[in-house]
């Protein structure tokens, strides 16, 4: 019985592995730091993880600026109207124009808005706009990590596949 259906792509290992490694680095890691649901970061890798360095480097730099801009335009609407879903619409509104107003935004530009929507609607249940302005901080620095621990592996992930290449090269010059 064959079983064509199943496939695996190219790098589906290496994805698997870096995917599953940085989890367990960031769930571990970050808990202990004090996070205790590092859910942003562990989205975050899995958004920025690549083989490649260069499509690597750009989801990095496309998480992090989609990110920074939903914070702060939901940093400035809770500052002005406060957790209301007015805020939210207002926010979702200039995150959007923002993206389409920029040059050279990055194309995933749909993490801005949704970051708003998802820093607004946890701060409708906050304690005040302290506790929420400090939630979008820590959601940032957890992109941040998130994303920087993928760019990590994949310079890791990138001097394995050398090393090996090398070694196979020395084997067969043997």
């Amino acid at each position: 019985m064959e079983f064509n259906f199943i496939n695996p792509r190219k790098n589906a290992l290496a994805y698997l592995v870096k995917i599953l490694s940085g989890c367990l680095i960031l769930w571990y890691g970050l808990r202990a730091a004090g996070i205790e649901e590092p859910y942003w970061a562990m989205i975050s890798l899995i958004i920025v993880t690549e083989p490649d360095m260069t499509v690597a480097k750009a989801n990095f730099r496309a998480r992090l600026i989609n990110t920074v801009s939903g914070c702060v335009v939901s940093c400035i609407a809770l500052v002005i109207f406060g957790p209301t879903f007015i805020a939210m619409l207002v926010a979702l509104t200039a995150a959007v124009v923002v993206a389409m107003l920029l040059q050279n935004y990055p194309s995933n530009w749909r993490l801005g808005p949704a970051t708003v929507v998802i820093l607004l609607s946890a701060a409708f249940t906050g304690n005040g706009l302290h506790e929420e302005l400090n939630l979008a901080f820590m959601r940032v620095g957890e992109v941040i990590v998130g994303s920087t621990v993928a760019l990590l592996q994949t310079v890791i992930y990138i001097w394995l596949v050398k090393r090996k290449q090398k070694h196979d090269e020395q084997q067969s010059a043997s």
